[in-house]
């Protein structure tokens, strides 16, 4: 709600490759939902680190990646008891934004190529399939330049 006027609204949450920015895991969600709940769905378990922005990071989701031995790169945010983030932490923060900017391709395509600025539909589940149909797309896409290199496409 802002005002009187509800407004409704889904957010795309997914988990990406880092070295081919592969989607390898969607989750949609209603907006009313934080961005921290649906990010345990996001980890398959099988990598070696885990990347992620401010709104991510719990000690709990910590204590589970390192019990996982899966690396914590999830940003670091200030909070009460804290409200300056140490210099350590604003490095540490600085370095995981320069790779987790290209885990922002994928929103880009779905945006700017797929016409995703605004979901078409009114239920959860439409839309749910809609983005998983998007990502599937996306990685399909990615795929040839993976496989194709556009140096060796010419030849």
């Amino acid at each position: 709600k802002k005002g009187k006027k509800s407004t409704f609204g889904y957010k795309m949450h997914i988990g990406v490759d880092q070295e081919h920015t592969l989607i390898r895991r969607v989750e949609a969600s209603d907006a009313s939902v934080t961005d921290t709940e649906p990010a345990d769905q996001l980890i398959c378990g099988d990598e070696k680190a885990a990347y992620g922005d401010q709104a991510y990071y719990t000690h709990a989701r910590h204590a589970r990646l390192a019990a996982a031995n899966i690396k914590d790169r999830l940003m670091r945010r200030p909070n009460k008891h804290h409200p300056e983030l140490p210099p350590r932490h604003k490095l540490r923060n600085r370095l995981i934004a320069k790779v987790r900017a290209a885990v922002e391709r994928p929103f880009a395509v779905f945006k700017e190529r797929y016409g995703m600025r605004r979901l078409r539909f009114f239920n959860l589940a439409t839309n749910r399939t809609q983005c998983i149909l998007a990502a599937c797309a996306y990685n399909l896409r990615t795929m040839i330049g993976v496989l194709y290199p556009p140096d060796e496409r010419r030849t």
